[in-house]
């Protein structure tokens, strides 16, 4: 019996851990939907609306993403640094 119990939560440790694994993969894939922002880093906008106290948005592919940077006014270019959730931060591009 105690056999039996050894191989059970060997194959249930085992199976749970590969379960971690996929999951941390998923996670760690540039492709990943809950990383779809971080494809956008290094992309230069020209934007429709200003940002303004800070924030702004705009669409990019099908979602519309909250923007996060300096204040500028419409039709300025900005280039995409980083993603903090589901917000994008832009910096102003000289000129």
């Amino acid at each position: 019996m105690a056999w039996f119990v050894i191989f059970a939560c060997t194959v249930f440790g085992l199976y749970f851990w590969r379960e971690h694994r996929i999951q941390q993969q998923d996670l760690e894939s540039a492709s990943s939907p809950r990383r779809t922002g971080e494809r956008y880093i290094g992309q230069v906008l020209t934007l429709s609306e200003g940002l303004q106290n800070g924030t702004g948005r705009v669409k990019l592919g099908q979602h519309r993403w909250t923007l996060r940077g300096p204040n500028v006014p419409a039709g300025s270019r900005v280039r995409i640094t980083g993603v903090d959730g589901t917000v994008l931060i832009v910096d102003r591009l000289p000129g």
